[in-house]
């Protein structure tokens, strides 16, 4: 059975994007070769447009990347999805692929599938709640990474220092605790409502002044990507790693004269449910065909 590795997005960059390629005989039908070609032209320009931005995530050189996994989401043909491009005609081919690239030096095992796990949780939000423009934000122990979701695009935005760390490292300074797993308890307790309502209420506050650090980090990077003066902000989905108050997703909270709030994901959105979805066995022979072409493209020796 292939292990399904979720990496973070310094580890792995999983970009989902569309390219499109020619079709050089617009009135011919489209044969199998010509498929096997547009795939490959498909993987290769994909790598070629994002190898940059993945090589700086990484902190690598571009020739230090290895493009471990590839496979098609959607094909259209002139802007009609099309199941199977074979015997088509047209004079473009749309294809949306997902790519995942690493470091070369990562040790993976062939049949492993890894995936920057935030990227395909932002793309199962997406397709599950039928998302053409959102944000999606990760809260985990010790980092809050930004995804935008675009028509065209999924993908990775920007991310900053913030996480249960920080607030559990606040949660033994005000209680005057000396271990972690103390104020983690008493945090739970609270949100479980089993506290006393005079140390509820200062666990409140403490996690309230903790929150408003991850509400400037998110504000000041909403700023950097949205455009400023415009009238209608996408929808902001959170989703936390360890668990958050029921009047985070309740509050709003400035941001350029505008009240924004955050979303909570209405399912887990499991790494499974993507690797197994049914559409990739819809694309499963042209999915074996650019998973060969990788090898082709990226020899390992």
């Amino acid at each position: 059975m292939n292990r399904i590795l979720d990496l973070d997005s310094k580890s792995a960059v999983t970009i989902f994007t569309l390219v499109t390629i020619p079709h050089d005989n617009p009135r011919q039908e489209i044969g199998l070769t010509d498929l096997e070609n547009y795939i490959s032209q498909a993987i290769w320009k994909t790598f070629d447009q994002c190898r940059n931005e993945a090589a700086a995530r990484l902190e690598v050189n571009e020739v230090d990347l290895l493009l471990t996994d590839a496979r098609v989401m959607e094909i259209r043909i002139d802007g009609h999805p099309v199941i199977n491009p074979h015997g088509f005609t047209g004079s473009k081919l749309d294809v949306i692929l997902a790519i995942t690239m690493v470091k070369r030096d990562k040790f993976i095992e062939e049949a492993d599938i890894i995936l920057e796990g935030g990227s395909v949780r932002a793309h199962l939000l997406a397709k599950g709640e039928n998302l053409s423009d959102a944000i999606y934000i990760e809260v985990k122990d010790d980092a809050t990474t930004f995804f935008r979701i675009t028509p065209h695009r999924t993908a990775y935005l920007s991310e900053f220092d913030w996480g249960e760390k920080e607030l559990t490292k606040l949660l033994k300074e005000e209680l005057g605790l000396r271990a972690d797993q103390t104020a983690q308890a008493i945090y739970l307790r609270y949100i479980q409502e089993e506290l006393s309502e005079k140390a509820a209420k200062k666990v409140n506050k403490i996690f309230h002044d903790a929150f408003s650090t991850f509400v400037n980090g998110g504000v000041m990077t909403l700023k950097n990507f949205l455009k400023p003066r415009s009238d209608k902000l996408p929808p902001i989905y959170l989703k936390s790693f360890f668990p958050l108050p029921e009047d985070v997703y309740k509050k709003r909270y400035a941001f350029n004269g505008k009240k924004i709030h955050f979303l909570n994901t209405s399912n887990n959105l499991a790494l499974q449910d993507f690797v197994s979805d049914h559409i990739h066995s819809v694309y499963e022979e042209l999915n074996g065909l650019a998973k060969r072409r990788i090898k082709w493209l990226m020899p390992t020796g």
